[in-house]
């Protein structure tokens, strides 16, 4: 038997599995799984990888973007021996599988990124192949070090979503040329066929965005895309290969959308080994079949140790360049984790909290090479930058966040900005830094009402509420520069993805020398009182984050001279606060004390420490949209005031 009738065999043994794999789960999506098992055969083939060490550094990566395909990904992973054995194959979608319904992050096991939500992986490939560029150009000197393609998967749904053309188009801007995107080209989406959504050449779309095409007309065989691979690399520009292929490939709804979410039974599975001439046991593999994989597989082992070998010559040739890189690699690989203490310190000036924020962001980055990033266009009001490490990613905040978890996932420290109230435009992919692990900074400002002369559009109330449902998300709304020190502090060491919410203008004034000063561990607590009236015992509670502490404070002090003793907490963390043990909390926000919580954002969160039912509490928050106005009359209309905190407080108190 030729090779190519062996190869034709494995592909259509992949697409059998892949099928098995779902009917044993009774769920899942064959319609790709059997379109496109050629696509994933011939990636697999050409890949660079050692699937004796799946997490090696100098690996190619892939992502798959279409991500419902996932009994595709993990039959091909079996198959090129990666360590997924049947008996795991037989867990998916089984509650304490790492084979879930969609790839999850596990570079241990060879999954380099978690994809579902369609687009995303798009834009993590292309985060990717901008780490490896940047990298490469650091750090080769002579040797290879850092050199590897990144492969995507995409699908007509991938393509759809705004999300990826942002990213898409930065990729053609950054001429990623060791990018490789397969588009599973089948016509055909969840409810009907492509072109009752879609007329839109695509092929003219990616060459308008700088990319080269490539068109394999019958991508239901492999050989045509290993072709199209071998010219993708020789190209200078990031490629897409529009691979024609047929959604359910042999089964009875082939070719509609029907197939998309089809289960075969175990008799229509048996029905596709008959005819494609394959054994008849379900979960088998012929041993002509075994062995054309065991040959594939034969060649990638061991690529791991040749690159060891380079980097112990490079080590010694270049030694300052082998101890900046090696922070990448360790972080990637998981072996250990470098511990740094990054000397932020805080000056005690009354400044806008963006400013200081640059100022933080400036130290770290000068020592950590690992600390890369940008803005959505807005780094000169957010002023998000630091020098020569500044990406321009242009008006594009949720390709922006795509990438950023890309390069995240490649070792890097990446920060991205935008202004608070367009935090929804990258809410998906800040949600997937949460879900991934990565530790993606995102600096928001404008916080609260922004620059009330913009109008509403611009001003952020419910925004900080979202952000803080995320679950494994900190955000972080500081009050002060000592704050923000501390903050930057702790995102930094504990390498987690975060939020850094920061004000415009500066606001917090002169209070700032008789309050406690913030420092890492005070932080890492949430909250903690930051002022309290001398010379009387507090009465009242005022519960504040960001600009609205000094607010606190100047209201405590109208409050004193009435005879009225006030603690004021600052909560710079809600969920570090909600973290600590009992004791802690109960002695920062006292029992049978009212609260009064005081934030430029909407309320709702603020329930759990006010007691506003019984009437022994209240939250003066931001519920509706604001107007074009002044800052002073802005913050008359909803109450933030000092006049207006101290009435309240007498109120509740009577």
């Amino acid at each position: 038997m030729n090779y190519i009738q062996n190869e034709k065999r494995a592909v259509d043994t992949l697409r059998v599995m892949s099928a098995e794999v779902i009917s044993h789960a009774n769920s899942g999506h064959s319609g790709i799984a059997l379109g496109a098992a050629p696509i994933m055969y011939a990636m697999y083939k050409a890949m660079n990888v050692d699937p004796s060490r799946p997490d090696w550094f100098n690996r190619d990566r892939f992502v798959f973007s279409a991500g419902h395909g996932s009994a595709l990904l993990y039959s091909a992973m079996h198959m090129f021996g990666f360590p997924i054995s049947k008996e795991e194959l037989k867990t998916f979608r089984k509650y304490g599988s790492r084979l879930h319904g969609h790839p999850e992050v596990l570079p241990e096991l060879g999954i380099d990124a978690s994809a579902g939500p369609l687009g995303q992986g798009i834009g993590m490939a292309v985060g990717i192949a901008l780490a490896e560029k940047e990298l490469a150009y650091r750090y080769n000197k002579g040797l290879s070090v850092v050199d590897h393609y990144t492969y995507c998967i995409a699908g007509d749904g991938c393509l759809m979503e705004g999300v990826a053309y942002e990213a898409c188009a930065f990729a053609g801007l950054w001429k990623l040329n060791k990018l490789i995107m397969l588009y599973d080209a089948n016509e055909v989406t969840l409810d009907g066929p492509r072109g009752m959504s879609d007329k839109e050449d695509t092929a003219m779309r990616f060459r308008a965005c700088g990319w080269n095409v490539i068109e394999v007309a019958n991508a239901n065989e492999a050989a045509p895309i290993s072709a199209a691979i071998g010219q993708a690399k020789r190209s200078d520009k990031p490629t897409l290969i529009i691979c024609r292929t047929s959604i359910g490939y042999g089964a009875s709804a082939e070719g509609t959308h029907k197939a998309h979410g089809q289960v075969l039974k175990a008799e229509e599975c048996a029905e596709l080994r008959k005819k494609w001439g394959l054994t008849q046991e379900f979960f088998g593999i012929d041993a002509d079949v075994m062995s054309h994989f065991k040959v594939i597989e034969k060649e990638k082992i061991g690529l791991h140790a040749q690159w060891t070998n380079d980097i112990e010559i490079y080590a010694k040739k270049n030694p300052k360049e082998w101890a900046e890189l090696e922070q990448f690699i360790t972080k990637t690989e998981g072996n250990k984790k470098t511990k740094r203490t990054f000397n932020v310190v805080a000056e005690g000036k009354s400044a806008a909290l963006r400013m200081v924020g640059q100022a933080m962001l400036r130290q770290v980055a000068a020592q950590s090479p690992r600390v890369w990033g940008g803005s959505a266009d807005v780094a000169s009001t957010t002023m998000a930058f630091v020098g020569e490490r500044d990406l321009a990613f242009g008006v594009r905040e949720h390709g922006m966040a795509a990438i950023c978890n890309g390069l995240a996932l490649h070792g890097f420290l990446p920060y991205c900005s935008a202004f608070l109230a367009f935090s929804d435009y990258l809410k998906p992919s800040l949600r997937l830094s949460a879900l991934m692990n990565t530790p993606v900074h995102y600096i928001f400002t404008h916080d609260g009402f922004g620059n009330p002369p913009d109008g509403p559009t611009h001003q952020a109330n419910e925004h900080i509420s979202a952000l803080r449902l995320v679950p494994s998300f900190h955000v972080f709304r500081p009050a002060n520069d000592y704050e923000v020190a501390a903050v930057y502090k702790y995102v930094y060491e504990k390498e987690i993805p975060a939020a850094s919410v920061l004000s415009r203008g500066g606001e917090f004034g002169s209070y700032l020398g008789e309050c406690v000063k913030a420092d890492m561990a005070t932080i890492e607590k949430g909250a903690y009182v930051i002022y309290e009236t001398k010379g009387l015992k507090p009465s009242v509670i005022l519960l504040a984050t960001g600009a609205e502490v000094g607010l606190s404070v100047e209201s405590a002090k109208v409050l004193e001279q009435s005879g009225v003793g006030v603690r004021v907490v600052s909560m710079p963390c809600e969920k570090l606060f909600a973290g600590q043990d009992r004791v802690y909390r109960e002695s920062v926000i006292v029992k049978n004390l009212p609260v009064v919580a005081i934030e430029m954002g909407t309320g709702d969160m603020w329930h759990k420490y006010v007691n506003v039912k019984d009437g022994k509490g209240a939250i003066i928050s931001f519920e509706e949209f604001g107007h074009s106005s002044s800052e002073s009359d802005m913050r008359k209309s909803v109450g933030f005031t000092v006049e207006n905190i101290a009435q309240v407080v007498k109120d509740i108190l009577k």
